[in-house]
């Protein structure tokens, strides 16, 4: 398929399927060499990378590449740009399932639009990721009774077929914050497990010098930069740091540790609800 063809059909995916509500598609998505990623998980991305680039060599020989993905890790640490730049790396374009949009209070309509995602999983090849995974893949021991929990059951139920039961040539990704919190018998339905982790200092100085890279900065201490960011990972630290070049813009003065330290504070803000 051409990649003018492509464009056209993953726009008439995203209508068909955003008028339900039940995927969008983002835009602006990085590359691989644009994230700071602890070598593991660099190399772990690189390596689904390969396999899908060479898929009709390993299947010629009986095998299949990497393509049901779990990720993990807490909120912000680059899980949901981790998809992008795979979907970039390998040519396809990528779409969000959005968790809102599969529940419904109607009896076996949350299973059916499951199916309808699935359906197009296997018509369209992409990069579908599954946000906030553990809202539809939960723990069915923890959902409660049949008549509190019994949808939301048959969606892990459905769930657990349409991944396994899968043999299209799209790439599905699942992003949890709470691994734990998923049902056990998920684990087994993917190919790879990816846990990321906050940046360690040496990171979150590769990513500051990069992320910087061509506005004036002063001369930086990071280790009070290190300290006020731990709670917040990639993604956050990239808004961040989006800010103090705002500020440079704005206030005609160079980036300074107290710039990129108020970015920190306002990000902060926004994730955790608390001035």
């Amino acid at each position: 398929m051409t990649t003018a063809r492509a464009a056209d059909a993953a726009a008439k995916v995203n209508a068909h399927l955003g008028r339900m509500g039940l995927l969008s598609a983002p835009s602006g998505l990085v590359t691989l060499d644009d994230m700071v990623l602890a070598p593991r998980i660099r190399q772990r991305l690189s390596r689904v990378v390969l396999e899908q680039s060479r898929k009709a060599a390993l299947i010629a020989r009986g095998l299949r590449p990497a393509r049901k993905l779990l990720f993990s890790g807490l909120p912000g640490t680059g899980k949901t740009m981790a998809a992008g730049a795979v979907a970039r790396a390998i040519g396809l374009p990528m779409f969000r399932i959005e968790p809102h949009g599969v529940f419904s209070r109607y009896f076996g309509e949350s299973a059916h639009r499951l199916s309808k995602i699935f359906e197009y999983v296997r018509m369209m090849p992409a990069v579908y990721l599954f946000d906030e995974f553990d809202s539809v893949g939960a723990d069915r021991g923890a959902i409660g009774s049949e008549a509190d929990g019994g949808e939301a059951r048959r969606v892990v139920n459905a769930l657990l077929q349409f991944i396994e039961g899968d043999q299209s040539s799209s790439v599905i990704v699942a992003a949890t914050n709470h691994a734990q919190m998923l049902d056990s018998a998920i684990f087994r339905r993917f190919d790879e497990m990816i846990v990321f982790e906050p940046l360690t200092r040496d990171e979150l100085v590769e990513l500051v010098q990069r992320r910087l890279a061509g506005f004036a900065v002063e001369s930086l201490d990071f280790e009070t930069i290190y300290s006020v960011s731990q709670p917040l990972g990639h993604s956050d630290l990239c808004s961040a740091l989006d800010r103090a070049c705002k500020d440079h813009v704005l206030e005609g003065v160079a980036i300074s540790t107290q710039h990129i330290v108020d970015g920190i504070v306002s990000r902060m803000t926004l994730t955790t609800g608390r001035a």
